[in-house]
């Protein structure tokens, strides 16, 4: 197992949620130490013998001093009351949202992108509005998403009070002081909400030297789709290689389909997600992680870039390069696509018979390998942050819908959807490419860099990586984008 295996084996453990049943495990609450009930003190026996008539004299005072334990007992009554107005009772909204109601109506607006298992959860925070919170969800497109957030954040009195995104977004709006640090809310609510079922390799992925963004709600990747019966009617392979791809894509397309294997290659925050996985597959990073000098205009990116333009040119020219997350996931779903590769939070979308003419049919493997042993897959998290302009005394009423709606209960439930990060989740309803996630993420690429210089490198690969559909030479493409890469990087002193 490669050294990359190995630091991110941990985290798929969280995977296996999908094809065991766990049992449940509970807490030993048991009160076996119980303190003692003191014992009463025995009057002497042989005191009221010495003088017979005075024990009646006597008998008196204790019945005097019998009426000061009662004056004493009547404090730990008092004491007992206090108690009572330090700790007032929490009256949690419901079963399904269970923190605190606030006392006043509570509004949140989120901004993010919708997929499936995103949809899911912004309907698990719909159940605190049976109390007196109120949410508005704004889902744009995931470009048009980070650009209104990033905005949004730097006027440094945001609009939102929750962002959603992924790893590399979290860690990008980290670097710049855009959102706030949530260890000190972990850290009170860790027990109370179990966040430790988290898997620590999820919380790595939203953590930025020590501090946590985000708190991980779905876990993704990318993977090959494929059409099981469609290709076995064709008597072709499910590919593993890019080689064995490019044949697939040709096969396909003699037998009639104008798809042979469609990637996703539409906008430039594509084209930087694949060029990374393949030039990762290929054994190098886009920068290096310690120094930020680049790494992309060299031999293997102009090969990982070369593939890409294939993908695009040969096996999907009219398909590739226009049709967005949403219009792959239809074409598989409405059989225009039989071969593919896209993201695993998309596997569930196949089986929904009121979108899905092929119910059952598609089938998932590993996303694809140049031949090196690892393929082109990212590993990434989604995720909720919290602006770091936002009002102090309203951040842990926002945390708190946070965990609402990532608890137990709701990650079981948007488990039917994709892939999430408790430890012990499972849906029967769920997707069925557990095994190809599992295999992509342990295979694969890793997670995007965290240097302060890698959101930089993402937006000038992308940029310069589209403007291959216009005609732009690979070479020239890849110059540019280290040239304006070394620019912006050093103007903003962090090369």
């Amino acid at each position: 197992m490669s050294t990359q295996q190995r630091r991110w084996w941990r985290i798929f453990a969280i995977f296996l949620a999908f094809v065991l049943i766990v049992a449940a495990c509970g807490n030993d609450d048991d009160d076996a130490d119980e303190p003692a009930v003191p014992a009463a003190t025995e009057a002497p026996a042989e005191e009221p013998m010495d003088d017979a008539d005075e024990p009646m004299d006597d008998a008196d005072e204790p019945m005097d001093d019998a009426e000061e334990p009662m004056d004493d007992a009547e404090e730990p009554m008092d004491d007992a009351e206090e108690p009572m107005d330090d700790e007032p009772e929490v009256m949690l909204i419901s079963e399904e949202c269970a923190i605190p109601n606030p006392e006043s109506n509570f509004e949140i607006d989120i901004m993010g992108w919708e997929f499936p298992i995103t949809t899911q959860y912004a309907e698990e925070l719909e159940d605190c509005e049976e109390g007196n919170y109120s949410f508005n969800y704004q889902f744009l497109d995931s470009q048009e998403a980070r650009s209104a957030m990033t905005q949004d954040a730097a006027s440094g009195s945001p609009s939102f009070e929750l962002y959603q995104g992924s790893n590399a977004f979290i860690s990008e709006l980290a670097n710049q002081g855009f959102v706030r640090p949530l260890n000190d809310l972990i850290d009170k609510y860790r027990d109370e909400f179990n966040l430790d079922q988290i898997d620590s390799a999820f919380w790595e992925m939203a953590t930025l030297d020590g501090n946590i963004y985000s708190v991980p709600m779905v876990s993704n990747t990318m993977h090959v789709f494929y059409n099981e019966p469609a290709l076995a009617e064709l008597g072709i392979d499910v590919p593993t290689t890019f080689d064995e791809a490019f044949q697939a894509c040709a096969d396909i397309q003699d037998a009639g389909y104008d798809i042979g294997f469609l990637y996703m290659l539409s906008a430039g925050w594509a084209w930087q997600i694949e060029f990374d996985s393949v030039l990762g597959s290929l054994g190098q990073t886009s920068i290096d992680p310690v120094t930020g000098a680049p790494n992309f205009n060299t031999p293997e990116g102009v090969e990982a870039a070369s593939i890409l333009k294939r993908m695009w040119e040969d096996c999907a020219p009219n398909a590739s390069n226009s049709y967005s997350t949403d219009d792959v996931q239809a074409a598989f779903q409405t059989g225009e696509a039989i071969l593919g590769h896209t993201w695993a939070s998309r596997a569930g979308a196949m089986d929904d018979p009121e979108a899905s003419t092929v119910v059952g049919e598609i089938q998932f493997a590993p996303a694809l390998t140049p031949g090196t042993g690892t393929v082109a897959a990212p590993a990434y998290i989604d995720g909720w942050m919290i602006p770091a302009g936002t009002p102090e005394e309203n951040v842990e009423k926002i945390f708190l819908a946070i965990l609402a709606a990532t608890d137990m209960e709701s990650q079981e439930t948007a488990a039917e959807f994709g892939l999430v990060t408790r430890t012990g989740v499972s849906n029967p309803n769920g997707p069925r490419n557990a095994a190809a996630a599992e295999a992509s993420l342990v295979n694969g690429r890793g997670v995007d860099l965290t240097h302060p210089a890698a959101g930089i490198a993402r937006a000038k690969l992308g940029e310069a990586l589209v403007s291959i559909l216009d005609g732009t030479p690979i070479e020239e493409a890849l110059a540019a984008a280290e040239e304006a890469y070394l620019a912006e990087a050093e103007e903003q002193g962090v090369l």
